[in-house]
């Protein structure tokens, strides 16, 4: 589902405009990207939550040069399921 579907789906059983439901959205996710970024985790019940880990600098080899390469430390943000959330996907 693509961004608009899920906003004009989101606006008709909501009942709110189109204009509403995206900035809604919008900010959902922004305050979701800030939480991530203080090392929040972010708990939607009945859905799952998102938690932000740190993945460590590693060495990795570049496939068409062999070179050795050093892949610097980042930060990713991992999503598990809740348990009412696996039981619709089975």
């Amino acid at each position: 589902m693509d961004n608009k579907t899920l906003i004009d789906k989101m606006s008709v059983s909501t009942g709110m405009t189109r204009e509403n439901v995206q900035s809604t959205l919008l900010r959902l996710f922004d305050i979701v990207g800030e939480c991530c970024v203080q090392m929040d985790t972010v708990i939607v019940p009945g859905f799952g939550q998102f938690e932000p880990k740190k993945r460590k600098e590693r060495l990795t080899v570049h496939p068409s040069t062999g070179k050795r390469l050093l892949v610097p430390p980042k930060l990713v943000v991992g999503f598990r399921p809740s348990g009412v959330m696996k039981s619709k996907l089975q």
